[in-house]
C-alpha cells in the first residue's frame, strides 16, 4: 500500500476515534507540541494571539517534516523517536510540576511498549502504518481545533453531537474571536483551509508502501 492510500484511510479512522481514549496517546503527543510553541512565545512576551499562531505554525510544520520524512529510509524510526520524546517530555514535566499523572504515564508506557514490539517482530510495515497515525493525528488534533471546537460553541446540542472535541486542550482559535469583526469559526476555517494546501499536497504523491 501506498504512503497516500495509508494516509487517507489513517486520517479517517483518526476522525471517528479522537475522541476516545483509544487516542490518549497521541492526543498527549500533539498536546506537548502546541503546549512548547505557546510556552516558548509567551516566555518571550508574545500575545495569546502570537502564541495561538506559533502553536499553529509548529504543528503544521511538523506534520509536514514527518510527510517527508515518512518516504524515506528514515520512515520506520519516526514511531520510535516519537515515542521516546513523548516520554521523556512526559518525565520532564513531572519532574518540573513535581507530580505524576499516573493515568498518562501508564497509556505511554503502553504506547512505547507497543512501539518496542514491532521493533522487535521486525514489522517494517507495522511501523509505518504507526509513524502515519502519529503524523496525521497532528492534523486530526488541527482539524478539531480550528473547526471542530468552534463548531461545539454554537448551541449544547452540537456540542454533545461534536464527541471529538472531547479531549481537545488546543485553543487556537479563542484568541482570534471577534478580532476584525470575524466570529472564531470563520477564523478557524481560514486556518484550516491554509493548513491544508500543503498537507493534502505532500499526502497525495505517490510514496513507498
Amino acid at each position: 500500500m501506498r504512503s497516500n492510500e495509508r494516509a487517507g484511510i489513517v486520517s479517517v479512522i483518526m476522525l471517528f476515534l479522537w475522541g476516545t481514549l483509544l487516542t490518549e496517546p497521541f492526543h498527549i503527543f500533539v498536546d506537548y507540541i502546541s503546549g512548547a510553541a505557546m510556552l516558548s512565545v509567551k516566555g518571550a512576551g508574545g500575545s495569546d494571539i502570537v502564541s495561538a499562531l506559533a502553536s499553529y505554525a509548529v504543528l503544521v510544520l511538523v506534520i509536514l517534516l514527518l510527510q517527508k520524512l515518512i518516504n524515506t529510509k528514515a520512515g520506520t524510526y519516526i514511531p520510535c523517536l516519537i515515542a521516546v520524546i513523548t516520554a521523556g517530555a512526559f518525565c520532564f514535566k513531572s519532574l518540573t510540576d513535581g507530580h505524576v499523572n499516573l493515568k498518562r504515564g501508564i497509556i505511554l508506557a503502553v504506547s512505547v511498549a507497543v512501539v518496542m514490539l514491532f521493533y522487535i517482530i521486525k514489522n517494517d510495515m507495522l511501523l509505518l502504518w504507526a509513524a502515519s497515525v502519529y503524523t496525521y493525528s497532528i492534523s486530526t488534533a488541527l482539524l478539531t481545533a480550528l473547526l471542530f471546537v468552534p463548531l461545539s460553541k454554537l448551541n449544547d446540542t452540537v456540542g454533545k453531537i461534536l464527541y471529538i472535541t472531547r479531549y481537545n486542550t488546543i485553543k487556537i482559535t479563542e484568541p482570534f474571536a471577534g478580532l476584525a469583526g470575524l466570529p472564531e469559526l470563520v477564523w478557524g476555517l481560514f486556518l484550516a483551509l491554509v493548513a491544508s494546501f500543503p498537507i493534502v499536497f505532500l499526502a497525495t504523491q505517490k510514496g513507498k508502501s
